[in-house]
């Protein structure tokens, strides 16, 4: 293979992973310097592309792609849009499942990280791409960024309920099965469930599941303490829990709700390092395992994750007629009515409490 036609060849590979969506083409010049290759090489590999059909020739003397090699109506461009600072499982279950989504129907996907609301890609991503599934940072949104949303079409905010600004979001655990949770921990025989949240985050799915837990203890006379703390839960998580058990925070509580699956480990750490059995001595559960909790050592119990492949398909019918909100049949607010109930080995009637187990 000559050297015009290995660059060819990459190129066209960075074309069809979306390498250029928001900037276009290179010209030959930034082609061949970011290519080590000398121009004409490049004018070379750029005539093949052309040839084949994956881009033309403007006026300017310039090449620009093809937007549908293949000719098919269907296809659609969606970008995936997330925050480098709210890392967490959840992104990457609904990446795979977009990839999954995506690759069946022959879709193009392509990734974006965001640094916060007003970075000047997002701009560019919602004015080339068909559709967008947004992963809400733990920032406010400004008006400026919110205007920009509402007036795009095929938006959908995932893990984050913004149905009040008329942007489509998807919320896989709805704040009721916080109460679920409880409810089958009371069955149990559970009366004193301390609540923990020790997240950088606060976005508003996980302050309702705080919330939720509040409301369930005023129902039930729970007087067991909300502990929360704005720390890393996996890096500060087991100093700090550690300090809280020795000064008896937790008093009597027998059973742990924790907001999120990070907490939950944290809390499983803190306790086996403090002698205190998490499969015995105190039950410790969360609403969603964000795909890791069910395989932890002991596993956390949790609400399995609904069939995300029926949630988006139709969400991909809508983008595919145009994203338009007037044309969306079904609420703004996106949420299973149910979920299966994972017992985790986490998941005990009372042994005691934590006071008792630490001297």
């Amino acid at each position: 293979m000559q050297k015009f036609e290995r660059i060819s060849e990459a190129i066209f590979n960075q074309i069809e992973k979306g390498d250029f969506s928001l900037s276009g083409l290179p010209s030959e010049r930034i082609l061949a310097e970011r290519l080590a290759a000398n121009r004409l090489t490049v004018r070379k590999a750029l005539a093949v592309l052309a040839e084949k059909g994956v881009i033309h020739k403007l006026k300017n003397g310039r090449y620009d792609i093809v937007s549908n090699p293949n000719g098919n109506e269907q296809d659609l461009k969606i970008a995936f849009l997330t925050s480098p600072t709210f890392y967490s499982g959840n992104i990457r279950i609904w990446y795979e499942e977009l990839q999954t989504y995506t690759d069946k129907h022959r879709l193009f996907l392509r990734p974006f990280l965001y640094l916060h609301w007003d970075d000047v890609s997002i701009s560019n991503i919602l004015a080339t791409f068909d559709g967008i599934f947004i992963v809400s940072s733990e920032e406010e949104i400004p008006q400026d960024t919110l205007k920009q949303l509402q007036s795009k079409t095929g938006v959908v905010m995932i893990n984050n309920n913004i149905d009040r600004y008329q942007i489509l979001s998807v919320n896989l655990f709805p704040g009721v099965f916080v109460r679920h949770v409880l409810e089958r921990l009371g069955q149990l025989g559970h009366k004193s469930i301390a609540c923990l949240h020790i997240e950088s985050d606060q976005s508003d799915i996980l302050k309702d599941r705080i919330n939720q837990w509040k409301y369930w203890s005023v129902l039930n006379e729970n007087d067991a303490p909300l502990i929360k703390a704005d720390i890393k839960p996996f890096s500060e998580g087991d100093a700090f829990l550690a300090s809280q058990i020795k000064k008896g925070h937790f008093k009597e509580a027998t059973a742990v709700f924790c907001t999120t699956i990070h907490s939950a480990i944290a809390m499983i750490r803190a306790c086996k390092d403090n002698g205190i059995d998490p499969e015995k001595d105190i039950a410790i559960c969360t609403v969603d395992d964000e795909g890791i909790g069910m395989h932890s050592t002991p596993s956390v119990s949790c609400f399995k994750k609904p069939d995300i492949q029926k949630i988006l398909h139709p969400i991909f019918s809508w983008i595919k007629i145009g994203g338009n909100l007037q044309d969306w049949n079904g609420p703004l607010l996106i949420e299973p009515v149910s979920l299966k109930f994972y017992k985790g080995e986490t998941f005990h009637p009372p042994g005691g409490t934590i006071r008792r187990r630490v001297k």
